[in-house]
């Protein structure tokens, strides 16, 4: 290959798989969409490990820096430097237990820092999926529609109503989930598919339960291995395939009477992506049979290329993302029983304290997020016992997945509730010890603001309906209008906001604006 000049908009993200090991190369330009330049993909039976036997073996680990020495050397010739590239991991390798080996290998191999993508970074990238079907189909957004995503992993399944999120679960059974967890020694036999089977109808089971009062006006099938397939049964319009479920049923069945050379030879697949596809094929099917769907919508295009271009984009949440996340943290609130209209004036204060005091803490807007969502969930432990429900708050928020928000940003959210009281992080207490000294300034910075947005509305009566900022030296005026006596708020400040003097150097008064 000649050598290729380097243009400052051409990115790199290499993928690293459940089934194989991928790299695209393109470049973005202000205004315009993604343009791929070059897409490598290369095959690698990560998944197989993880669920069979728990790690990534050394013969896989081998293989992995072998393809990642040739990709690096695809990208010199693109002359693209180390800072354009970007090197992520599938979601299902925090499961195996040398991970952390893996991932340094990775990171000696190339010299890049090898990102672990998580649970909530691979529900936003399929919500993104999702999101532009949509968008070019108002047929799809203005109904009731059901969208499911089946991974190697975990099986998603998002719910949106005239366009907007309205529900959303995550399962821990996927396809190569299912897969190991019924192979043996006698492969293929009657028992493992009977096996398979029963793991198929489980994962159906849970979605039929949790969706059973929804209405259903479509159904869409997010997944690589239904969008490999969807375009051999019939041709894509306005971006996605209406898959009839007696044509997938029939070319699942053709499917599955083929061994793995003909499977390879037919779809033009890796020996390790086959393994797939018709456990997949079968569980979309189920799942269709299930709700009664006689037609699914599967969005056109390579599943895995589209999320690698997510990656290289790096979008930033826009503001009806933002608004999806806080609902669906609203919808958590509920189901703990939290004193809503409180949670949502905390929240609201805790937005305009962020963005007026930014010269103060010097976050970074996306922390802004975290700290709404953390206002709006800071008292579900409320639901287990009122004493000390700021620790039950940090159980609840730990073992419960946030829609849009990373594994990181949960546990910030978790911190920010643990600490919404009066009591101090101290360097011994659970999770907080684990972070960095830079994530416990976040985690102090936060909880500063969080504390004055809960004082301000101490009562619970949302006494005080809008505040004025006016930092003046030493001093912090919050100037409150249509309210005389301001004591409880301010007792309440006094008690609890220490941090922020700490943190921030000021004394906090309310007066009347």
């Amino acid at each position: 290959m000649s050598q290729k000049s380097h243009s400052s908009s051409e990115q790199a993200v290499i993928y690293v798989g459940a089934a194989s090991l991928s790299m695209v190369i393109g470049s973005q330009e202000e205004g315009k969409s993604f343009r791929e330049i070059e897409h490598l993909d290369r095959p690698l039976p990560l998944a197989r490990d993880i669920f069979r036997t728990g790690t990534v073996t050394r013969g896989t680990m081998e293989q992995a820096a072998s393809i990642l020495r040739d990709f690096q050397q695809t990208a010199r010739e693109y002359s693209l430097p180390k800072e354009a590239i970007r090197l992520y991991n599938t979601n299902i390798l925090s499961e195996a237990s040398n991970h952390e080996i893996f991932l340094n290998r990775l990171q000696v191999t190339t010299g890049l820092n090898a990102r672990l993508i998580d649970d909530g970074d691979m529900t936003r990238l399929v919500y993104l999926i999702a999101r532009r079907l949509l968008d070019k189909n108002p047929r799809l957004a203005e109904g009731h529609t059901f969208v499911s995503h089946i991974g190697p992993g975990n099986t998603r399944a998002l719910y949106f109503k005239q366009g907007r999120l309205a529900a959303y679960s995550n399962y821990r059974l996927g396809i190569f989930r299912a897969r190991e967890a019924v192979a043996g020694s006698d492969g293929e036999s009657p028992q493992h598919l009977t096996h398979l089977e029963e793991q198929i109808r489980s994962v159906v089971d849970h979605l039929a339960q949790d969706y059973s009062g929804y209405k259903m006006d479509h159904h869409v099938a997010i997944g690589a291995e239904i969008q490999s397939i969807a375009p051999l049964i019939t041709k894509p319009k306005q971006g996605a395939c209406r898959v009839i479920e007696k044509e997938l049923e029939k070319f699942t069945e053709n499917l599955a009477t083929l061994g793995p050379d003909e499977l390879v030879r037919r779809l033009h697949v890796h020996y390790t992506g086959s393994e797939g596809i018709v456990p997949a094929l079968q569980t979309n099917l189920a799942l269709a049979t299930r709700f009664g769907d006689n037609i699914l919508w599967v969005p056109e295009g390579d599943f895995h290329r589209e999320l690698m271009q997510d990656l290289v984009i790096a979008r930033p949440r826009t503001a009806s993302f933002q608004e999806e996340v806080m609902q669906a943290a609203s919808e958590i609130g509920v189901r703990y029983k939290t004193d809503r209209k409180h949670a949502t004036h905390v929240a609201n204060f805790a937005q305009q304290l962020f963005r007026e005091l930014k010269m103060l803490h010097g976050l970074d807007s996306r922390y802004e997020l975290v700290l709404r969502v953390a206002a709006i969930l800071h008292e579900v432990g409320m639901f287990i016992s009122p004493r000390e429900h700021h620790k039950h708050s940090l159980y609840i928020l730990m073992q419960t997945e946030i829609f849009g928000l990373s594994t990181s940003e949960r546990e910030l959210v978790a911190l920010l509730a643990r600490y919404h009281r009066r009591y101090n992080p101290e360097p011994n207490h659970p999770h907080f010890a684990d972070l960095t000294r830079e994530e416990r300034m976040i985690v102090f910075k936060l909880a500063a603001l969080l504390r004055l947005a809960d004082a301000l509305d101490r009562s619970h009566s949302q006494r005080i309906k809008s505040i004025q900022l006016r930092p003046d030296g030493g001093r912090l005026s919050i100037l409150t209008s249509g309210i005389e006596d301001t004591t409880i708020e301010q007792i309440a400040i006094n008690s609890k906001c220490d941090i922020f003097r700490e943190i921030y150097g000021y004394d906090i008064f309310l007066t009347q604006a």
